[in-house]
């Protein structure tokens, strides 16, 4: 059964047993009232039969007078005895100790005898019902002579019935007639205490399907307010952890991408040497120097690869710079790049000027391998790519620059995206996966360089980048 519904009859069945109960004692507490208020009045003209017939029998109440004697005086003497108040003649009978009746004016019988009831000296009332009449009935005993005698008189109170059936009639009625309202109006205070949990239902189905909403409206300072507080807090952090997870997911996932593509050249260099060694005559000095290439590589794939991590995985950017000779370090791109020129017969012409560069190696040659693999793949077989260094007064500047395919003014402002690629299905054939410019450009930012792309169409382009002058040299 759902809250509402609980909420609902819950409400209702307080309601409707509050108000029976509490109408059912204020009939019963009216009845008793006036069942005393009867009784107190009955009591009360008992005692003034008790009075009259004390004065009437201006008799002495000695003890020796005989109980029959007694009974019979008052036999032949009770009958010319009236009894009036304002409602009129008063009706009443006399008993003697066995109950039986001696004397009576109207109205009893041996059935409402109750002389068990009471003991000398006391009084005693009950009620009788005949039919439909209710009728009560005091009982009071008085020593006359040598023995006692009990008065009896009576109120018919069937009134005082009729008056609570009534009540109950009425109780009845307006039970039914409230119980009605009170489902119309309990319906929409329930429906409008338990709308905020619905809302809160409809936007957990929402977050369950993936869908964050805007923050739930907080229409009150209860305990609902609070809950619905608090609902909207708790969406908001795990929005923000599933945002976090997310961005964690799509790092690792670039991370996996972008090692791959920087695998790449290194391994293409490192085949084209291991290929020489294996098929080639080399002189001695040549094997060495070509598994001196290789053992570089492979050391520079590994340190590249932690240092990868820490940049895409764990959004590093204290990498510690060292300040690198130009020369040096770029003979050291050309040394990796030249097997890949040398199996498409593209030209590679290096102009650098000696200055020393404040870079970390490893990261700063992927950005050049990158920029040179793009290269490599913009240009037809007998390209040509340049790369020219020379000093300014600010810093290093540096240019790529090819003659090969060029790329669409259009296009300019989106390569650095992560996995945008201006030609897919040339980039795919080349084996990209559209994030080498994106990695460069977050090199170059840690770097606190600048990267700028100039290129036209079917003609070449042009990548120049700017970097911090180092004060000492030291060997990669």
């Amino acid at each position: 059964m759902k809250f509402f519904w609980k909420l609902y009859l819950s409400i209702m069945l307080i309601t409707v047993s509050v108000f029976s109960i509490g109408s059912y004692f204020l009939i019963q507490s009216s009845f008793h009232t006036s069942l005393e208020r009867e009784i107190e009045s009955v009591y009360k003209e008992n005692d003034i039969y008790i009075s009259s017939l004390q004065r009437e029998f201006d008799i002495p109440m000695t003890d020796t007078l005989d109980p029959s004697l007694a009974i019979k005086v008052i036999q032949n003497s009770i009958g010319t005895i009236t009894i009036q108040t304002l409602s009129g003649n008063l009706s009443f009978c006399l008993r003697d100790t066995q109950g039986q009746i001696i004397y009576q004016n109207g109205g009893f019988s041996d059935k409402n005898n109750f002389i068990d009831k009471i003991n000398d000296h006391q009084r005693a009332y009950k009620i009788f019902k005949e039919k439909d009449q209710y009728s009560l009935h005091a009982l009071s005993s008085l020593h006359f002579g040598n023995t006692n005698i009990y008065i009896q008189n009576s109120h018919n109170i069937s009134s005082i019935f009729q008056a609570r059936n009534d009540q109950y009639q009425t109780f009845l009625t307006y039970t039914i007639l409230l119980s009605c309202i009170s489902a119309i109006v309990i319906f929409w205070i329930a429906r409008w205490l338990t709308n905020p949990l619905h809302k809160l239902s409809i936007a957990t189905k929402e977050i369950a399907n993936g869908d964050f909403i805007e923050d739930i409206p907080i229409s009150s300072e209860d305990e609902i307010g609070q809950f619905t507080k608090d609902f909207n807090t708790m969406s908001k952090r795990l929005k923000a952890s599933i945002a976090s997870l997310q961005d964690s997911v799509e790092r690792q996932e670039i991370f996996v991408s972008n090692f791959a593509h920087e695998l790449k050249t290194p391994l293409t260099s490192m085949i084209g040497y291991g290929d020489m060694i294996r098929s080639k005559e080399l002189t001695h000095e040549q094997v060495i120097t070509y598994a001196h290439a290789i053992v570089q590589e492979g050391k520079r794939l590994e340190s590249m690869s932690m240092k990868l991590m820490d940049l895409i995985i764990l959004k590093k950017k204290d990498f510690t710079m060292h300040s690198i000779s130009s020369q040096v370090f770029f003979e050291t791109i050309k040394d990796t790049f030249i097997p890949i020129t040398n199996q498409k017969n593209i030209q590679l012409i290096m102009n650098i000027e000696e200055c020393n560069l404040w870079i970390e190696p490893d990261l700063m040659q992927t950005v050049f391998l990158n920029l040179l693999d793009n290269a490599r793949k913009a240009v037809t077989e007998n390209g040509q790519i340049s790369i020219v260094g020379r000093k300014t007064p600010q810093d290093y500047e540096i240019k790529i620059i090819d003659n090969g395919c060029g790329i669409d003014a259009t296009h300019l402002d989106k390569v650095r995206e992560a996995f945008y690629m201006v030609d897919k299905s040339r980039s795919r054939n080349a084996g990209s996966a559209g994030l080498g410019l994106a990695i460069t450009d977050q090199i170059i930012q840690i770097h606190h360089a600048t990267m700028t792309i100039d290129s036209v169409l079917h003609q070449g382009t042009i990548i120049t980048i700017h970097l911090k002058k180092g004060e000492n040299n030291e060997n990669i």
